[in-house]
């Protein structure tokens, strides 16, 4: 009994609440008391001292209200100690003001009945009952005081109807004001449980890598995540009409809300120029047409399968490998001692030839093949891209012998620093210059102009890496086929330096793409990742990074 009972002795913040209205009856009822007592009503009462004990504990009724009220408001005293001497002193004050005005047939006893039904609601079940035989006990003394004045039994009888009311009010609102407060601690229980859940969601939705966006019937957007905010080009926080920051999703939102069908074409961010396929959600539970829209980057999607595919045909070509490598080797030396010979004729001898130049493409493709499966885990480090890319520039043009003009460097003046693996960046770039310097020929005694250039996007996140050559560029049917291994256009190619550089730059997670760029040859784009933990405090990276997260958090405040 004690332990269910617990809830209903121990809430303060309940019983203090409840104090507040009760101050406030009490203070009324001892004001209309007054103006009772001292009014030709009060006057009129026998005998004369009951005018004098009514007009007495009415001002001290009036009293007692101001002190509690007082008490309540600075908090000195706890709430259930208060409301128990409160509560004490309406029993006293209004058995007072009962006798006064002829006791139990004057109907006031209809007070102390409300006053016990306040003590069962709040205090403990023991005080509420022993209350209750308080005013019992009193009701007994009045219908006494009223059988010696000769009202006959019927004072009795309501006498003991009136305990008996105040027994059961007493555990009536006991009951009452115990299931409530369970109620109300479960109910705090449960709104705190989904303020975690909330949050957890928040946090959830805030780390996906895509992008989440919930659009209302007006096309307002009215909340989305970190990543959808860097897919629609960093727009500004007051700026939440969908139509405005990206038309081409709102035109598709208003298609699929037209017809009821999600395209699974892709879709092409102005903004950002990024490629996603948005998939939507009716969102439940609000008022208007809310919808949810999920962006699925398509470029990190072919990513995952690419990397499963090629995984998988790197360790099978590298078996392959070690097991040509032995005879390819065997004939090679064959070759050679072939040449030695001096009865070879001119035909055989040209023959002998071929033989060493397909053994050496073939030891190319061999070498390059176990560079897959030799790779090593990249080590990332700061790196000044600026200046590295500078040396890089001019250590290509002294290795091909090329003029100062078939080499550009288009970078900014200060220093950006990026987080990579300088050693496999190099390597990947100097692929991707050498592709571009044997396949972007306009004739062979003509080099291509290979131009480097860096530029941020997205917000500053990421900076973008472009080696583009001034060729013809890649046909459009074959541009899905370039990074396959072993597919080349060129009779004399292996088909592994694209294949090569984009699995460099993919365990640095830097991003390699063939980007279409206007008047250009072919352009291949490195996405590196610009530092954002340990950098110092007055970087540019870094103060562009912070201003981005905030007003990405400013996005992603509650709905409205």
């Amino acid at each position: 009994m004690s332990e269910s009972a617990e809830p209903t002795i121990t809430d303060p913040i309940s019983t203090r609440r409840a104090l507040h209205y009760i101050n406030a009856f009490r203070l009324l009822l001892s004001c209309i008391l007054i103006a009772v007592v001292f009014s030709q009503v009060g006057a009129s009462l026998t005998p004369a001292y009951k005018v004098f004990l009514a007009q007495a504990a009415g001002l001290t009724y009036f009293g007692f209200a101001i002190a509690f009220l007082l008490t309540h408001v600075r908090g000195r005293l706890a709430a259930s100690k208060l409301a128990s001497f409160s509560l004490a002193a309406d029993l006293v004050l209004i058995a007072a003001i009962l006798h006064s005005f002829g006791g139990i047939e004057s109907g006031l006893a209809i007070l102390l009945i409300f006053t016990i039904g306040i003590a069962g609601l709040l205090l403990p079940l023991r005080t509420a009952l022993f209350f209750a035989a308080l005013v019992s006990i009193a009701l007994i003394v009045e219908a006494v005081f009223g059988a010696q004045a000769g009202l006959g039994s019927a004072v009795a009888v309501q006498a003991g109807l009136y305990g008996l009311a105040s027994f059961v009010t007493a555990l009536g609102t006991s009951l009452l004001g115990r299931w409530g407060r369970e109620s109300q601690l479960l109910a705090e229980r449960r709104g705190t449980d989904l303020a975690n859940l909330a949050q957890v969601n928040e946090l959830i939705i805030g780390r996906m890598r895509s992008g989440v966006l919930v659009v209302d019937g007006e096309d307002r957007i009215r909340q989305i995540n970190e990543a959808a905010w860097y897919l629609l080009g960093n727009p500004p926080v007051s700026e939440r009409n969908l139509r405005v920051v990206a038309p081409a999703l709102a035109e598709r939102l208003a298609e699929w809300r037209r017809s009821g069908q999600t395209e699974d074409e892709g879709l092409l961010l102005q903004a950002t120029q990024v490629a996603v396929v948005p998939r939507m959600v009716p969102l439940p539970g609000l008022n208007d047409a809310a919808t949810l829209i999920f962006l699925e980057d398509t470029s990190v999607v072919s990513r995952r399968a690419r990397d499963l595919a090629q995984a998988s045909l790197a360790r099978l070509s590298a078996s392959i490998a070690h097991e040509i490598r032995n005879p390819l080797g065997a004939l090679s030396h064959a070759a050679q001692l072939l040449t030695e010979s001096p009865d070879l004729t001119p035909a055989d001898q040209k023959l002998v030839r071929m033989m060493l130049n397909h053994s050496a493409r073939m030891n190319d493709i061999v070498e390059n093949v176990l560079k897959l499966s030799r790779r090593e885990r990249a080590r990332v480090e700061h790196v000044n891209l600026v200046s590295w890319l500078r040396r890089l520039a001019r250590e290509f043009q002294r290795h091909h012998n090329l003029p100062d003009n078939k080499v550009r460097v288009q970078l900014p003046s200060a220093a950006i620093m990026v987080l990579i693996d300088a050693g496999q960046l190099t390597q990947a770039v100097w692929n991707l210059m050498e592709n571009a310097h044997k396949h972007a020929r306009h004739d062979e005694d003509e080099p291509p102009v290979i131009t480097l250039r860096v530029s941020p996007i997205r917000g500053h996140r990421e900076i973008a890496l472009d080696i583009i050559d001034d060729g013809p560029g890649i046909p459009l049917d074959k541009r899905s086929q370039i990074f396959e291994p072993f597919f080349t256009t060129h009779r004399q190619g292996s088909g592994l330096g694209l294949y090569l550089a984009r699995q460099l730059c993919d365990a640095n997670q830097a991003p390699l793409e063939y980007v279409q760029v206007p008047n250009c040859g072919a352009c291949f784009r490195i996405l590196l990742r610009r530092p954002e933990a340990g950098a110092s405090s007055d970087s540019p990276g870094k103060q562009a990074n912070d201003r981005v997260r905030t007003s990405a958090k400013e996005w992603s405040k509650e709905l409205g």
